[in-house]
């Protein structure tokens, strides 16, 4: 008796969360001018020669040559150990130099000569963030408003941190309060919409981000975050239409050509899709969900051998990756591999079951069965 056989497994594309973007932190990376003064003080040899190398060092910073601007200005501090603007700007060129450390003990310095510098606390409270020292950089933002109530970027940040935490009601009152003094900061609106995202309120969201394009038209973060929040109200055609505005606007963004493929492939456009696909691969070629999804839709395209070598690319990117195998095996089946087709159904089996998805366990030895048996 000739048994029943599915005609083929289905293969599985997989969508992974890669398309909210939060505002970045900002950072005050201004540098202090030395002053034209014909005072007693400047008419002194050593300061007068502290001012020159402060001037060269800001010549060299204007340059972007970090490495020499510190030399200048800490010959400037050897100088004059309280020439404060020679030792916060020496602070903002480790910072921009990548040296994290020294930036946070040079604005420390900065803030003992100035305690009301309010840019040293707030690059500092950036430099803690970068180390990882959250607490720190909350403390610092805290004492910037104290300073100086319209600070903006300090709300910005302080709210940033806020979202971190997973306060989200914090860090909405912090973004709305960017918005109160700055009502055209389209960054106010984008990190506000997506802390009412966190907080399921999917049409606030929306909202806020209508409200950021409107600020800033040419947004590509808004027109990102608004795509990913209209996919999931189910709203395919706006979001496919915000996804070609972001690619139009920045067309080295992986993640949005990975999006706009998944709209492309859910909706059976396969060549759209293996494009979109290719073209986020090309700019990230670590992805490997652009390659199963791109496997997924050169299987639906019948093209069975490119399927596969997409979902062995996928493997050796991320061998745990369950659906790799589940959906390899499904395309050396449609091309009478069945040895081929068992071990990877075994795999993915195993995988699953390790992961904790018993049914697609159970689904997919079922399927290693039905091979096996296959007449």
């Amino acid at each position: 008796m000739k048994l029943l056989i599915k005609n083929a497994a289905t293969a599985i594309a997989t969508t992974c969360a890669m398309s909210i973007f939060s505002g970045n932190y900002v950072s005050a990376h201004t540098i202090q001018r030395s002053e034209d003064s014909n005072s007693n003080l400047l008419a002194q040899n050593s300061q007068k020669q502290a001012e020159n190398l402060l001037t060269s060092g800001n010549r060299k910073f204007q340059q972007k040559d970090y490495a020499g601007a510190i030399v200048e200005f800490s010959q400037a501090i050897k100088i004059d150990p309280n020439f404060e603007k020679a030792v916060y700007n020496r602070a903002v060129a480790y910072d921009l130099s990548g040296n994290r450390q020294g930036a946070i003990d040079d604005y420390t310095q900065s803030i003992k000569l100035n305690p009301r510098n309010t840019n040293s606390y707030f690059n500092r409270a950036t430099a803690k963030e970068k180390n990882g020292d959250r607490q720190g950089a909350m403390s610092d933002l805290d004492r910037v408003i104290q300073l100086d109530a319209n600070y903006v970027d300090a709300y910005l940040n302080r709210g940033n941190l806020w979202l971190e935490a997973n306060n989200i009601n914090a860090a909405i009152a912090n973004f709305s309060q960017v918005i109160k003094l700055k009502p055209n900061r389209a960054d106010g609106y984008l990190n506000r919409g997506l802390a009412k995202y966190k907080l399921a309120d999917r049409q606030g969201a929306i909202a806020d981000y209508d409200l950021a394009i409107k600020v800033n038209a040419n947004y590509e973060f808004a027109y990102s975050n608004r795509a990913w929040t209209k996919l999931e109200l189910g709203d395919e055609r706006g979001a496919l239409k915000d996804y070609d505005r972001a690619i139009t606007l920045n067309p080295n963004n992986s993640f949005s050509y990975y999006n706009r493929a998944n709209i492309r492939r859910k909706s059976g456009d396969n060549s759209g899709a293996i494009s979109d696909y290719s073209k986020a691969i090309q700019l990230d070629p670590s992805n490997s969900f652009a390659y199963n999804n791109r496997g997924v839709a050169q299987k639906s395209a019948k093209d069975f051998q490119s399927a596969i070598n997409d979902f062995t690319k996928t493997i050796a990117l991320d061998p745990n990756f369950a659906e790799a195998y589940y959906n390899r095996a499904a395309a050396r089946q449609a091309l009478k591999d069945r040895s081929g087709a068992v071990t990877d159904f075994k795999t993915a089996a195993k995988l699953y079951q390790q992961q904790g998805n018993k049914t697609k366990s159970s689904d997919a030895l079922n399927l290693v069965w039905q091979v096996q048996n296959q007449k």
